[in-house]
Parts: structure tokens; C-alpha cells; sequence
């Protein structure tokens, strides 16, 4: 069982405060359980000049805000985090200077 609180704790030590808990079912692709999500500034991999070509053309147009969601992109000390707590990291919305991101339990829902 997580510690979610714990998590929480970790990521607000690793400078992203505002991450909350929530569960239920979704409509993002891997976000159902228990989780915990919050905004994160769009940094390292997730930055716009760090995308490939492609995405960087989509995500320059009015209304884009396009990313490459790969777990990847994200932090590295969120990642560390995920990996420790045995999460899985879910990237399921952008604007121009945030992404919205989710720690999930694997073991609430379907990969």
C-alpha cells in the first residue's frame, strides 16, 4: 500500500508543492486508482526547445500546447520519486508553462 502522504512529502522537499490525492476511474489512458497529480513548471525534457521537431511545430500553433507525454520527460527527481514508491508516472495535460502530472499505483489499474 503507498504512503501517499509520504509521496507527497518527498515531492514537496523536491520543490513541487500542490500535489493532491484523488482516485477513482478517469478517461486519461492510465490514470484510475489512487494517485497523486499536481502542476509542474514545464522543465528539462518537458520544456519546449527539448521536444522533437515535429511536436515543436504543434505545440508553437495558437491553442497547441503539445508535448511528448513519454514518463521520460519528466523530472528526474520525480521520476526517482515514482521509482522508489514503485509508481508510474502519467503526463495527461500542458499548457504554455505547466504540465499536469500524475504518480499512479500500477497495481490499481490497467497498464
Amino acid at each position: 500500500m503507498t504512503d501517499w502522504e509520504r509521496v507527497r512529502q518527498e515531492l514537496k522537499e523536491a520543490g513541487y508543492s500542490g500535489f493532491e490525492f484523488d482516485s477513482g476511474d478517469t478517461a486519461v489512458p492510465g490514470l484510475s486508482g489512487e494517485w497523486v497529480s499536481g502542476q509542474i513548471p514545464r522543465e528539462g525534457g518537458l520544456k519546449h526547445e527539448n521536444q522533437p521537431l515535429w511536436i515543436r511545430i504543434l505545440d508553437a500553433l495558437p491553442m497547441g500546447d503539445t508535448i511528448e507525454a513519454d514518463p521520460k520527460n519528466a523530472p528526474e527527481s520525480i521520476r526517482n520519486i515514482a521509482t522508489e514508491h514503485e509508481l508510474k508516472v502519467v503526463i495527461f495535460t500542458v499548457s504554455a508553462d505547466e504540465v499536469r502530472i500524475a504518480l499512479c499505483d500500477p497495481s490499481e489499474h490497467d497498464l
